[in-house]
């Protein structure tokens, strides 16, 4: 007697229809539809992700290529200056890769038919949801953690960068026969320079950023002043044989001259770049904690803490919009039936722009204490959330039938067409 042994097998009975595999029982958790839909996202997402974020970062390359062509800044530093401005970017850009990735995916699997396939078989919408759903979390996560963690840092780190190189490239592009005037309250004037060694020749300086005297510095000669021999960042100049000026602004009658060998002019002293890094930060630049201790002393001095308030919700309102985009996408994309990947990202652009006039009306309104600041933020997750509902809803009805119920009416249905058909064969 032969024994016939049966290997066990993970997958699940099924079954052909047209050619397409009809799943007869409810697929496990991360089956292989799963992972192909997860597949088909993460590379639509890739390209929604690099496209937005170049269009978004098109305003700021070209503040930095004046930095480049003007300043005379380095390329690593403007390389610096770029992935300091990335996280804000992402914040922005990531929804909408998540809103374009789940449309592309489930507009292919509608117009190909297959959704209609896998619904009949048993899966409810509910269940063809789950991967994208899964994917909206994972980019929820990560988008939490750039807002809240990364973003402060990296705008502080953005504006204190910015501040120097303006001003340090302020001295090292000083130019022949022309008043510089890129340092608020002085003009420098430099009849030769030397670029080979940054020695200076005829040197005329207007000091006005006293409140009490303006100086006059006229010199023979000078060269860019350093931090210390370590360092080649220029902090100011040192003139060398010349004279100062020095009026008085209240008694313009009143002024003394000084002759001197050497003349020490600082204009980015070590005061002013601690400054720079510990200057007061705006709401962008501050970490959640930092944001609620704000806030709290704002409001027990009685200050107006609303522009604080609506950064601190927008950390989490962004992030939770990733969520909300993904649940909207897959309904959308099977009753629109033809979401090709063009039409996917019209689709996603339209959303976001939708999304981020609703986000920036609110956030103005809730900066200015028209409307209160949580309101003003997340309204657009709100309506969003009440649209992505809506569709769901209407895509899934059967969802709320018994299984057994659905299962009946699909028979009945099937048996029926199959009865129509063999009549007209008849």
């Amino acid at each position: 007697m032969q024994h016939s042994h049966r290997t066990p097998h993970t997958s699940y009975p099924t079954s052909r229809t047209n050619g397409i595999t009809v799943f007869t029982r409810r697929p496990r958790p991360f089956c292989l539809i799963d992972r192909h839909l997860l597949k088909e996202m993460a590379a639509s997402f890739a390209l929604g992700l690099g496209t937005f974020t170049f269009v978004l970062l098109m305003d700021q390359m070209m503040r930095l290529m004046d930095l480049i062509i003007n300043k005379g800044a380095p390329v690593g530093v403007v390389l610096r200056l770029i992935l300091y401005v990335l996280p804000f970017s992402l914040t922005v850009t990531i929804p909408m890769s998540v809103l374009l990735a789940v449309l592309a995916t489930y507009g292919r699997v509608s117009s190909e038919g297959e959704a209609i396939v896998l619904k009949t078989s048993g899966l409810s919408l509910y269940r063809l949801m789950a991967p994208g759903v899964l994917f909206g979390i994972v980019a929820t996560f990560a988008t939490l953690w750039i807002s809240a963690l990364v973003q402060p840092y990296s705008t502080s780190a953005l504006k204190t960068l910015t501040h120097q190189l303006y001003h340090t490239k302020a001295l090292t592009g000083l130019e022949e026969g022309v008043f510089n005037t890129e340092i608020p309250g002085l003009a420098i004037y430099v009849d030769h320079l030397k670029k080979q060694d940054g020695t200076l020749q005829g040197i005329l300086v207007i000091d006005r950023r006293s409140q009490a005297d303006q100086h006059l510095v006229i010199a023979r000669e000078g060269k860019l002043l350093n931090k210390n021999d370590e360092t080649g960042t220029p902090i100011g100049l040192q003139l060398s044989k010349g004279t100062l000026h020095i009026s008085s602004l209240d008694n313009p009658g009143r002024f003394r001259n000084l002759d001197f060998e050497t003349y020490d002019l600082q204009i980015l002293s070590g005061g002013f770049l601690a400054e720079t890094v510990e200057r007061v930060r705006q709401g962008k630049e501050l970490n959640l904690e930092e944001l609620r201790t704000e806030i709290a002393r704002l409001k027990n001095d009685g200050g107006k803490a609303w522009p604080l308030q609506v950064e601190l919700h927008k950390k989490f309102a962004l992030p939770i919009a990733c969520l909300i985009l993904s649940a909207i996408g897959a309904p959308l994309a099977i009753r629109i039936r033809k979401a090709t990947r063009g039409v996917s990202l019209a689709l996603s652009v339209a959303v976001a722009v939708f999304y981020y006039i609703l986000l920036a009306t609110g956030e103005s309104l809730g900066s200015r204490g028209r409307i209160e600041p949580a309101l003003g933020v997340w309204f657009p997750n709100l309506t969003l959330g009440i649209i992505a509902i809506s569709l769901v809803l209407a895509e899934g009805r059967e969802v709320f039938l018994p299984v057994r119920l659905r299962t009946l009416i699909h028979t009945a249905v099937s048996f029926q067409r199959s009865a129509l058909s063999s009549k007209k064969s008849s």
